[in-house]
């Protein structure tokens, strides 16, 4: 199983390649998190984003601008079609969230390296639903005791606990006026 714990721009998260349908579902079970709400994606750069999503260069123009990190929200039918698949072996038990696709692109060297040997991979904060988020490497040890036989720590550093969550936005159709879900 291919489950990572890896520092992100705001605070730890926890990640799986997108491909792995049994890590992504042991991240729900981890985390005791409702299958209503979906994981994100991070991916390697904004042109991963420009070949697969319907945001317009102007919308990309802007994020890659936007002075704090962020989260997009936007339509990608490539990854829709992969969610919706389902054999014996692949199975994503709420592919039915993702109306939209909340995207994350990619900042540092190891989380572009984790991203060119597995694809884009879905995250999320590396904390049980509903506790606080982790940014020292002790402390995130300490939440996932019982998991690291089965979780790899990647970039073992401590982060700034300052740092506010992402922004998370949509755009309105092909312009740049944003509708907020979350901003700090």
């Amino acid at each position: 199983m291919n489950i990572y714990l890896l520092p992100t721009d705001t605070c730890y998260g926890i990640w799986c390649p997108i491909w792995d349908s049994d890590a992504y579902q042991k991240i729900y079970k981890i985390k005791n998190r409702g299958y209503d709400k979906p994981l994100a994606i991070m991916v390697e750069d904004l042109d991963w984003l420009y070949e697969n999503t319907t945001l317009t260069e102007q919308q990309l123009d802007f994020i890659s601008e936007y002075e704090k990190p962020s989260t997009v929200l936007t339509d990608c039918p490539r990854i829709k079609m992969l969610l919706e698949f389902e054999d014996e072996e692949v199975s994503y038990p709420n592919f039915d969230q993702y109306e939209k696709i909340a995207f994350r692109v990619a900042h540092t060297p190891a989380q572009k390296k984790l991203i060119q040997e597995e694809w884009p991979i879905f995250l999320t904060s590396a904390n049980f639903s509903g506790e606080k988020e982790n940014y020292k490497i002790s402390d995130l040890k300490e939440t996932f005791k019982k998991y690291l036989s089965e979780i790899k720590i990647i970039d073992e550093v401590d982060l700034d606990e300052n740092i506010s969550p992402s922004d998370i936005f949509s755009f309105e159709a092909d312009t740049l006026e944003l509708k907020y879900l979350r901003k700090n």
